[in-house]
């Protein structure tokens, strides 16, 4: 079975996509952080949420590695 190197460059693709929505995200969750700092807010929610999202950005980041290095081998005649 080969593997598929436009199917890959398709998986690459949405995870770049998943990479900058997750990152406009956390822009967002910053800044409604902020507010609440501001405002003299309670922000333990907001500093839980962000973490999380943090998190999943990480786990989006090692996925797109994983599929760059399938990219990689796919060209070098290894998968």
């Amino acid at each position: 079975m080969s593997i598929d190197r436009e199917a890959e460059v398709r998986r690459l693709n949405l995870a770049d996509c998943h990479i900058a929505d997750a990152e406009r995200h956390i822009t967002d969750q910053w800044l409604i952080l902020e507010q609440r700092r501001a405002a003299g807010r309670d922000t333990q929610d907001a500093e839980r949420l962000l973490e999380t999202m943090e998190e999943t950005l990480s786990t989006f980041q090692e996925h797109r590695r994983m599929i760059v290095e399938m990219i990689d081998r796919i060209d070098a005649g290894l998968a």
